[in-house]
């Protein structure tokens, strides 16, 4: 609802942020146009798809804004004493963003002219006019950073093993595929293998899960610490392992699991009074360029196979 101005909405308007530090006095007169507009909770007074000509300066009550991609999330919200739609004002566009009264709201509309010739008659009014608008983009440059960095986080807890902190099979299904396609654009050999700790589950059934998480965690420490930088690692799932080694032929795939498989063997695991070491049977699949990710992950998965039914901790070839 539109009404006009009465002598306490021009007490409040003087009180708005637009108008610190200006004599209200000297250039209340220039607000005759402006009108009083009553919102009624959850109505909308800026919308993204529809021009806008006013800055609305509150009075009473709140209004919250809502990116247009976000509408269902509040992005800010403003109290009495603020202002609303300076940055259509200033640039002549739609509003960036959807506005709606959280609460019963009582603003005032200065129409754009209004505004403008405010602007013109007071350098108090243009200072606080752009002091607004600073405010309003440092905050939406603040809130754009705090998203990307909440995404960030979201990518790296959805790409890594909250156990061993290595990357998990999620990160795989990317980052394998891509090192695959390099390695066949550059015609350069590679290999796949696959790790399992050998009787694993006797570990959790003597120790319990919590020292098999330690094992878990040993494990992948040592892996990670002994491949080299380029090689890539996951967990795959359980107690299992996957490597991908670019520009790797076979000689040199089964020295690096080889050393793998010792180093392992001849680390202890310490959790408290309990000590005890495990071992590892590693199976490898080597270059071939036409076979896709999933296919030559059974192939390391088979002579992994063959590697535990040969006796464990050892190193077994597919083909």
């Amino acid at each position: 609802m539109v009404t006009t101005m009465d002598p306490k909405d021009y007490a409040l308007t003087g009180q708005n942020q637009l108008f610190q530090g200006v004599d209200f006095t000297t250039i209340e007169y220039m607000l005759e146009r402006c009108s009083a507009r009553n919102l009624d909770a959850g109505e909308k007074l800026l919308q993204p798809d529809i021009p806008n000509h006013h800055l609305y300066l509150i009075l009473s009550g709140k209004l919250s804004v809502h990116l247009a991609v976000q509408e269902t999330s509040e992005h800010a919200s403003l109290i009495a004493g603020e202002c609303v739609g300076e940055i259509s004002i200033v640039d002549g566009k739609h509003p960036s963003a959807l506005v709606v009264a959280s609460e019963p709201t009582r603003v005032i509309a200065v129409p754009h002219d209004t505004v403008w010739s405010l602007v013109d008659n007071s350098h108090e009014v243009a200072r606080n006019l752009l002091s607004i608008v600073a405010g309003r983009m440092r905050n939406d440059k603040n809130t754009l950073i705090t998203t990307q960095n909440k995404k960030a986080q979201f990518e790296h807890q959805a790409s890594v093993d909250a156990l061993t902190g290595i990357h998990n099979r999620h990160w795989m299904g990317d980052a394998f595929p891509r090192a695959l396609h390099r390695c066949a654009f550059n015609k350069l050999p590679f290999a796949i293998m696959v790790a399992d700790i050998d009787h694993f589950k006797r570990i959790n059934d003597t120790y319990g899960h919590v020292v098999g998480d330690v094992a878990l965690k040993a494990v992948a420490r040592c892996m990670a610490e002994n491949l080299r930088p380029h090689d890539l690692l996951v967990r795959y799932g359980g107690e299992e392992f996957a490597m991908l080694l670019p520009d790797t032929d076979l000689e040199d795939a089964k020295v690096i699991a080889e050393r793998l498989r010792v180093m392992i063997a001849e680390s202890e695991i310490r959790y408290n009074e309990i000590f005890f070491r495990i071992t590892i049977s590693i199976g490898i699949a080597p270059t071939q360029h036409e076979e896709k990710l999933e296919i030559l992950i059974g192939e390391a998965d088979r002579a992994l196979y063959r590697a535990k039914e040969l006796g464990r901790n050892r190193v077994e070839i597919s083909g």
